[in-house]
């Protein structure tokens, strides 16, 4: 069963899980459309917009730590720790986020993330292996 809100009234009402086509509100009396594609607007676990929080707070959150360490360190050497740093924060939030996204069964959140994740770790590498 899946509850729906009217959209008349914004009463919930259960419908089957496969309920599809006209219904009417045991509420208002007024009748509205249903179907699959709106179950899956509507249900929070299918968010289309997860996958690009997943995706993109990682690179936001280290350039944000990238922008800071700048700014606040300024021209001494402590900035290129503290970018490193900063640039180790992407594979460990896009990991924490694949954790998260994965144990609540959000799966387009831990699918962004872990897209996140494999960039993030590449670029660390080419990091490293461009320093020796």
């Amino acid at each position: 069963m899946v509850v729906v809100a009217c959209p008349h009234c914004d009463e919930g009402m259960e419908l089957p899980d496969t309920a599809e086509g006209l219904f009417e509100c045991p509420h208002c009396d007024e009748e509205f459309e249903w179907d699959n594609l709106d179950r899956q607007a509507h249900d929070p676990m299918i968010q289309p917009r997860d996958f690009w929080i997943g995706l993109l707070v990682p690179f936001l959150a280290t350039c944000c730590g990238l922008v800071l360490s700048v700014i606040l360190v300024g021209d001494t050497w402590d900035v290129l720790l503290w970018a490193f740093l900063s640039i180790l924060l992407c594979p460990i939030l896009a990991l924490g986020m694949v954790i998260y996204g994965y144990m609540n069964g959000r799966n387009l959140l831990w699918i962004g993330a872990s897209v996140a994740f494999a960039i993030s770790a590449l670029l660390c590498l080419l990091l490293v292996f461009a320093g020796l």
